[in-house]
């Protein structure tokens, strides 16, 4: 091979990257979540999500400050389905409507917008020592 053929292969193989990459860029810029979309666009909607994971029996983090108007999703992130509801057990009405009502699979999620101030502890149902605190401000 020679030196010119060796030069437009490193030229081609150089662009192809960078397309390769810029199209990924697009790809994936779609897949935001609407919320997400919306607060790039200057929208004055100031909800945030915020993620709370279940692995190996522990809500990580298991305390967390949020406001008026958040969302949290819980993501079950173990083997073994798991169930998010309000404490206190078995009662669950500290927050009314704070309930997965099932099982959430391996891998499934749950989410539920905060819309009063206070402070909620919530707890796995399938074992209520699992445990949990949402500040909302």
């Amino acid at each position: 091979m020679t030196d010119e053929n060796n030069q437009q292969t490193f030229w081609f193989l150089t662009v192809l990257v960078l397309i390769l990459f810029g199209g990924a860029i697009l790809f994936f810029s779609k897949d935001l979540p609407k919320d997400q979309h919306a607060n790039l666009n200057g929208s004055k909607n100031n909800s945030r999500v915020y993620t709370v994971f279940y692995t190996s029996g522990v809500f990580s983090p298991t305390n967390l400050q949020i406001n008026v108007g958040d969302n949290v999703r819980f993501f079950n992130d173990s083997i073994l389905p798991m169930r998010a509801v309000s404490d206190p057990h078995p009662t669950h009405d500290d927050l009314l409507g704070f309930d997965s009502i099932s099982d959430i699979p391996s891998q499934g999620t749950f989410s539920y917008t905060f819309t009063k101030r206070g402070i909620f502890d919530y707890h796995n149902e399938r074992n209520i020592g699992q445990k949990g605190t949402i500040i909302v401000k």
